[in-house]
């Protein structure tokens, strides 16, 4: 399951920008998934579940947005959203395919705690 090996390299990844930015704590991780990136959310979400535990991550939220994925038919042109149990071009039935998008796994956003200073709501201005 590759899911946890790229969960791990996530977490890294944003444990390095909050130590340069000096970001306290972490609300929420939004990650971009690609329907063609060969990655599967849900299989995600159960690697981020497992490798948080005992960390300071361990109430930090994932969000995963998932970006459609395209491909380009070069028999005939088309451009299309695939069927995914069945990829081949629905003009030509050609499998003489390549993804234009939704092959990609992105850190889209580090979301931070914003802290309250000297117990003020921040209702006011």
């Amino acid at each position: 399951m590759h899911e946890m090996g790229l969960m791990d390299a996530v977490l890294r990844m944003v444990t390095r920008v909050c130590e340069e930015e000096d970001v306290g704590r972490v609300d929420a991780i939004v990650l971009e998934v690609g329907e063609l990136s060969g990655v599967l959310p849900h299989f995600l979400r159960e690697c981020y579940e497992a490798i948080i535990e005992d960390t300071p991550y361990e109430h930090t939220r994932l969000e995963i947005e998932t970006v459609p994925g395209t491909l380009y038919c070069h028999d005939c042109g088309h451009e299309f959203r695939p069927d995914l149990s069945d990829l081949r071009c629905p003009q030509c039935l050609s499998r003489n395919l390549t993804p234009r998008t939704g092959r990609d796994f992105t850190l889209k956003e580090i979301i931070p705690v914003f802290e309250e200073e000297d117990g003020e709501s921040g209702d006011e201005p």
